[in-house]
């Protein structure tokens, strides 16, 4: 049997794993502890490198920017939005927190997250309903935004490609609601498309795999991401129609998909979650986008007391689908 590496390695290929992966098995998500600050060190309170203040709460599963936004009017960006010099910050000191030295590449791929997208930092620096409204009177301002920011992005990947030396690049930029894109698709398709596809294109230059993380449901991009932008990986929630979405894109993508926990809190409220019932939920999930290959399953703000009993069938499904 191949290894778990190679294995997911056939995913990206286009080609059928020998046996269903599953994120944190021959490949390893690494998201930055102290290093690259495109959030708070940590993850915590605090601020990052552009001077945004970065709000958590215990208990909570990420921190959140605010109360107080450092831009107002976007026409103002050239002024008061400043980019941090990254030709003078440490990025040995940066890998050696990220723990990259003790990443063992022989057994794994290195997953590696860049937090806030063009835009996502767009309304970290505004507060999203100042970013929304934004987009629609003021779109040439944004969208000369969206290409400074592009170009930042891009060299910040050359110094994640220097020194972290990734397989993958896993490139956050939410687009979506639970039910539809925060923006019309010609929003999209005005401002933040061609930006986001020199930050794709920048990353393939690098012999880097490059996967887009958006959270909401943004299915009715997911065709033009995948045929124009050429993306390797989309990991998204399945409150898209993932089946569906494959049908549409066959092997040209690899859906990295995180488990339905929000169906099981749903469950949990109305007095009707079971470990049968978690059992069930994960079960038919798996089984159904496992087929055709092109899935990873992925846990993400999974509950403790979950986790035993998803990896439990996880492992029966693999040896279910895989015989």
């Amino acid at each position: 049997m191949i290894s778990k590496k190679e294995n997911v390695l056939k995913l990206y290929r286009h080609e059928m794993p020998e046996f269903l992966p599953i994120m944190g098995e021959g490949i390893i998500n690494n998201v930055p502890v102290s290093g690259y600050l495109e959030r708070a060190a940590g993850g915590r309170d605090g601020y990052d490198w552009f001077g945004v203040h970065w709000m958590w709460k215990e208990g909570e599963p990420a921190p959140v920017p605010g109360p107080d936004f450092l831009l107002k009017d976007i026409a103002d960006w050239r002024e008061i939005v400043k980019f941090p010099d990254l030709d003078q910050f440490d990025w040995e000191q940066a890998a050696k927190k990220d723990r990259i030295l003790d990443f063992n590449r022989r057994e794994a791929l290195l997953y590696q997250m860049i937090h806030n997208g063009i835009f996502e930092r767009l309304h970290t620096l505004m507060g999203f309903e100042d970013a929304l409204c934004a987009l629609l009177t003021d779109p040439e301002e944004v969208r000369a935004f969206f290409e400074a920011m592009a170009d930042y992005k891009c060299r910040l990947i050359d110094k994640i490609a220097e020194y972290y030396r990734p397989d993958i690049i896993c490139y956050h930029d939410d687009w979506g609601t639970q039910r539809s894109l925060f923006f019309a698709p010609d929003i999209w398709r005005e401002l933040i498309k061609e930006p986001t596809r020199r930050i794709v294109e920048h990353v393939h230059s690098k012999g880097i795999l490059f996967e887009l993380h958006s959270c909401g449901n943004i299915q009715d991009l997911i065709p033009e991401i995948v045929d124009e932008l050429k993306v390797d990986g989309l990991n998204i929630m399945k409150l898209n129609d993932i089946p569906r979405m494959k049908r549409i894109t066959g092997t040209k993508v690899v859906y990295n998909v995180y488990f339905d926990t929000q169906k099981l809190d749903v469950m949990e409220s109305a007095g009707a979650l079971t470990e049968q019932a978690v059992r069930q939920s994960i079960r038919e999930e798996i089984m159904e986008l496992s087929e055709g290959g092109c899935y990873i399953p992925a846990l993400l703000l999974v509950r403790p007391e979950w986790t035993e009993i998803i990896m439990d069938e996880y492992e029966s499904c693999r040896e279910e689908l895989y015989k």
